[in-house]
């Protein structure tokens, strides 16, 4: 019965997001890796859940070294593109959409993705190196690259990033940045990570 009530949340997950992306796609074109990144996270999640019944996600989750084969280091990029749960893949979800939404239209697609990607490259090395797991999971740290950008850019140009304060834009990073860091030690270090590794990237870029 359980299991049955999993499954009926997991669909109507997969429906609401259905229409979320529906309802944001006119913004395509502005935000092209953005809504690329939110139908990836949630194309991977759902498929693996409700069809593949956690195969894809036995495929490409995160390991550490000591725990990966030479064959397996594609998983330091495919990790971040799984979630352990869909709350889990939902926070990242609306926090990948509500960064994108400020971000990516004033950095460039290109930059936006660079930074996002070396963000989750970075930290997965690094846990990959000097920890022990095999299930890693999680966008979070390139997201808090991309929040680190954003401080970075406020302090910097505050002409360019006109941060208002009190807007579900600005709520919702705000209170990403802080409850994402209470999950536990390893995701709290991951995102502080991400975002120094953020911080670091736009001295060097901007």
């Amino acid at each position: 019965m359980r299991k049955s009530n999993n499954d009926i949340l997991e669909f109507l997950g997969a429906i609401y997001i259905i229409y979320f992306v529906y309802s944001i796609i006119e913004h395509y074109n502005t935000h092209p890796i953005t809504l690329t990144l939110i139908c990836i996270f949630a194309l991977i999640y759902f498929a693996d859940v409700l069809i593949l019944k956690g195969k894809l996600s036995k495929w490409g989750t995160g390991k550490s070294f000591d725990n990966m084969s030479n064959t397996e280091w594609y998983r330091l990029v495919t990790s971040s593109f799984f979630h352990m749960n869909l709350l889990h893949m939902m926070a990242n979800l609306f926090a990948i959409y509500f960064v994108g939404s400020f971000l990516e239209d004033k950095l460039g697609s290109g930059l936006f993705l660079l930074i996002y990607m070396v963000g989750n490259l970075l930290v997965s090395l690094l846990f990959s190196t000097f920890s022990s797991f095999t299930d890693g999971t999680g966008a979070s740290p390139g997201i808090f690259a991309l929040v680190g950008c954003i401080l970075y850019l406020y302090i910097q140009t505050p002409e360019l990033v006109d941060l208002k304060f009190g807007t579900w834009q600005t709520n919702y990073i705000i209170l990403y940045s802080t409850l994402g860091n209470l999950i536990g030690l390893g995701g709290a270090i991951s995102h502080v990570l991400g975002f120094i590794f953020g911080i670091l990237m736009s001295t060097l870029l901007f």
